[in-house]
């Protein structure tokens, strides 16, 4: 006979140890649930932070510097255009440099030489053809000429030159430190981002001119002509103007004035960019100061591609969008604003009791001049530009002086007289008179 007290306690003995499983296997589970959860929390609060938080305090705490800009230009034509657009640029304080040949500045000089009262560099060109593996040799006669053919003028010491869609190579690098001139421009290599280099093996510097990154328009420079000729609007520039402007610290737009300085629509754009836009505008010495990259020459990108098909070409010939687009109010050179600090000398005893000549010793006019003072009874000082400190001299009395009396109002002609309160370029009956005048 079955003990049924004895059954139940079996039943009670074997329940127990299952009871006590469970509830180990539960405090298990919820400490290994708690450690993970904690883990889970101190990673994503103290280790990793969301992106978006990342991104957040990034803006927060860096702010884009406003981005520096020298406004190129390029002339060879006429000066209509060119003194339209350096007009509107001096109203807006805004410094330049004109890609230019000695030629075109020695036709031209009279307004060249004004125009550099407002702010405008001279960027010494040859413009047949890029400058890209002409021989030493070569290139040392040319970019000679276009020194002095354009100091001649200017009365100032060339500061950069280039060529042809802005190329050169490590010939008119040695020219360039060879001829005592500090910059060469370089067709750009960075996108729309100017850049400036500093070979290492080198004295000059070289500024890399910002070209044009959208497909449709690549491989010109950020200039208003890469567009037009490309069958391009102002829109379409205007678009990438803002967005180098967003992304770059330098840039270097450019504007063939016949084209920016002429059509008004392209004025309308130039105009709408520069006033609508935060960009700190500076001089070709201080866009060279700030350098990007130090290196031997050999390392220097170089970019020679500079594609023209035979459409645009036939665009250009054609000339049809210059006709019936031109800006209504074309200034003639007289009618640029006064420059700002522009004075002549008030007294008569600058210059001391003498008279003050500098020339180049050739010419017609110089001649005749050194022949009269061979023949006065007064005290000359003599410069020749040959000497070390002639442009120096010459640059601190032109300040001075503001501007000059007889064949040229602008300096633009040997020889240069100093004398009491009067300055005198060129050399005539008129002006001999007027200095006899003066000292007897």
């Amino acid at each position: 006979m079955n003990n049924p007290n004895l059954s139940a306690s079996a039943s009670t003995t074997q329940s127990k140890p299952n009871s006590n499983s469970l509830l180990k296997i539960f405090v298990l589970i919820f400490i290994i649930g708690a450690i993970i959860i904690g883990e889970f929390f101190i990673v994503k609060n103290y280790v990793c932070k969301e992106p978006i938080e990342q991104d957040q305090e990034t803006q927060t705490t860096e702010e884009k510097e406003t981005p520096k800009g020298m406004m190129v230009l390029i002339e060879y034509k006429d000066t209509v255009g060119l003194v339209n657009f350096v007009s509107e640029l001096y109203q807006r304080n805004i410094p330049s440099a004109l890609l230019a040949t000695p030629e075109f500045v020695q036709d031209n000089c009279e307004d060249i030489k004004k125009l550099t009262n407002y702010g405008m560099e001279i960027i010494g060109s040859h413009t047949e053809a890029p400058l890209w593996d002409m021989p030493y040799e070569e290139q040392y006669e040319r970019i000679s000429e276009i020194k002095s053919g354009i100091e001649e003028c200017t009365g100032k010491p060339l500061k950069i030159v280039g060529s042809r869609f802005f190329a050169s190579d490590e010939n008119t690098v040695k020219v360039a430190e060879e001829l005592s001139i500090p910059y060469v421009t370089a067709r750009g290599t960075t996108g729309t981002k100017a850049t400036v280099y500093d070979p290492e093996d080198y004295d000059v510097k070289i500024l890399s001119i910002s070209n044009i990154e959208t497909v449709e328009f690549e491989y010109g420079s950020l200039c208003d002509y890469s567009y037009w000729v490309r069958q391009g609007s102002p829109d379409d520039m205007m678009l990438d103007l803002l967005d180098a402007t967003t992304r770059y610290d330098k840039l270097t737009p450019v504007s063939h004035t016949n084209i920016g300085g002429y059509l008004e629509n392209w004025m309308d754009m130039w105009i709408s960019y520069w006033d609508e836009n935060e960009v700190e505008w500076i001089s070709l010495n201080n866009m060279m100061e700030s350098t990007d990259y130090t290196m031997p020459f050999y390392k220097i990108p170089q970019n020679r591609n500079a594609p023209y098909t035979p459409k645009m070409l036939e665009h250009v010939e054609s000339d049809e969008n210059i006709e019936g687009n031109i800006v209504d109010n074309p200034c003639a050179i007289e009618d640029l604003p006064k420059v700002e600090g522009e004075s002549n000398i008030e007294t008569d005893n600058y210059v001391g009791e003498k008279l003050v000549m500098f020339h180049n010793g050739t010419g017609s006019m110089c001649l005749e001049a050194l022949e009269f003072i061979e023949e006065i009874d007064y005290t000359v000082e003599e410069h020749l530009n040959t000497e070390s400190d002639f442009w120096e001299k010459l640059n601190e009395l032109q300040d001075i002086y503001g501007s000059s009396e007889g064949v040229s109002t602008s300096f633009g002609y040997y020889p240069i007289i100093f004398i009491q309160d009067k300055a005198y370029s060129g050399f005539n009956e008129d002006i001999q008179n007027e200095i006899q005048d003066l000292i007897e």
